[in-house]
């Protein structure tokens, strides 16, 4: 798998790295830091659901959406039982409603 960059994926890799780092909960909840990202990036915001179902289309092993997650910068786990294309169609639809 080649590394994830921040010119293929701009949103993504804005949110993952910038707010749901190792220190994510300094700002509070991972939805906390979502819909933060969404406020201080609406440039970048709308263009997110369209990166995440790119990323489920082309990573389909969840070893890969790790993999992925992971090279964008994001420290933070899925939450609960969630696996990792759940959680990023999660993000996706939660941008989408903040966004719109």
């Amino acid at each position: 798998m080649r590394v994830a960059t921040e010119e293929e994926w701009p949103a993504l890799w804005q949110l993952m790295g910038a707010y749901l780092h190792q220190d994510f909960d300094a700002f509070g909840t991972i939805d906390d830091n979502i819909d933060l990202f969404v406020l201080e990036s609406p440039d970048l915001a709308p263009a997110l659901p369209a990166e995440v179902q790119r990323a489920l289309d082309q990573f389909s092993t969840e070893p890969e959406l790790e993999a992925f997650v992971d090279d964008l910068g994001c420290q933070v786990l899925p939450p609960g039982d969630l696996t990792y294309r759940e959680w990023l169609t999660q993000i996706a639809d939660r941008v989408r409603a903040a966004a719109a």
